[in-house]
C-alpha cells in the first residue's frame, strides 16, 4: 500500500499549511497534476476517493488542507482554526461560522497560498509546470479562480462556487478574463447558498467556460456522483487542447 507523502510550506503571514501528495502507478518523466482545495468546514479527506480515480487515470494529485483547517492551523506557533461546528442547526449558522471564520484566518489569502504550493511542486516534485489543473468546492472553488492570474493554469473545476466578494470582486473578474484555458463551473440548480447564481456569473466572466446545473440541492462534493463523469471528460477535452 502507497502513503501520500506530507508536504509543507509556510504562507506569507506565518500558517504552517500541509498537504498530501502522490504519484499515479504508471512511471513518467513530468507527470500532469491535480491540486485539490476542499470547501469550508472540511479538510483535504473529501477527495480522497475522486483523486484515487485520478491517479489511475495518470495524474499525479496534491490534497492540501486550507488555512485554519485540518492540520493548517498553526500560525506564528499559535493555534489559528476556523470557527465551526459540524452540528449547526441551521444556514444561519454556517453563514456566521463562515464570516467568523474568514476575519479570523483571513479567507482572501487563499489564492496565495495555494500559488505557494504550485511553486513547492514545480520545484520540488516531478511535475509538468504546463499540465496543472486545479479543482475545488464551495470556498475552495471560489479560492481557485485567482490563482490563474498567478500561474500557467491548464484549467480549474469550480463545483459550488461562492461570492466573488470573498476573494475581492475586481481580483475574480480581471482573473476571469484574461484567462483563456478551459473552466467549468458546476451547482446544483437550487443550490442553498446561491451557487447557481454564482457559477452563471463566472460563467460570464470567463473566455472558455463550460456551466453544468443539475438538479437537487446539493453544494460541494456531494455532487460529484451526479458530475464526476463530466468532469473526467472536461479533464480529457483539457488534455486535447494541452498536446
Amino acid at each position: 500500500m502507497a502513503y501520500s507523502k506530507e508536504l509543507t510550506v509556510r504562507s506569507q503571514d506565518g500558517f504552517i499549511l500541509k498537504g498530501f501528495f502522490d504519484y499515479p502507478s504508471e512511471k513518467r518523466d513530468k507527470y500532469p497534476v491535480v491540486i485539490f482545495a476542499h470547501q469550508f468546514g472540511t479538510t483535504h479527506m473529501i477527495w480522497s476517493e475522486f483523486a484515487k480515480e485520478l491517479r489511475k487515470k495518470g495524474y499525479a494529485t496534491l490534497l492540501i488542507d486550507l488555512r485554519g483547517h485540518g492540520l493548517s492551523v498553526v500560525q506564528n506557533g499559535k493555534e489559528n482554526r476556523i470557527i465551526f461546528n459540524e452540528n449547526f442547526s441551521s444556514l444561519v449558522d454556517l453563514i456566521s461560522f463562515f464570516k467568523k471564520s474568514s476575519q479570523k484566518v483571513n479567507f482572501s489569502k487563499i489564492p496565495e497560498d495555494i500559488a505557494l504550493w504550485i511553486d513547492y511542486i514545480i520545484e520540488n516534485e516531478k511535475v509538468d509546470p504546463e499540465r496543472i489543473i486545479l479543482i475545488g468546492a464551495s470556498l475552495g472553488a471560489t479560492s481557485i479562480i485567482p490563482v490563474v492570474s498567478m500561474h500557467d493554469i491548464s484549467a480549474i473545476v469550480c463545483i459550488s462556487p461562492g461570492s466573488p466578494a470573498i476573494m475581492g470582486e475586481e481580483n475574480v473578474k480581471l482573473s476571469l478574463s484574461s484567462y483563456m484555458k478551459p473552466s467549468m463551473f458546476i451547482s446544483s440548480l437550487n443550490d442553498p447558498v446561491g451557487s447557481e447564481k454564482y457559477s452563471r456569473l463566472y460563467m460570464g466572466m470567463t473566455n472558455n467556460g463550460t456551466l453544468l446545473v443539475v438538479s437537487g440541492k446539493g453544494h460541494g462534493v456531494v455532487l460529484l456522483k451526479k458530475v464526476k463523469g463530466y468532469i473526467l471528460q472536461f479533464l480529457q477535452y483539457t488534455e486535447k487542447q494541452v498536446e
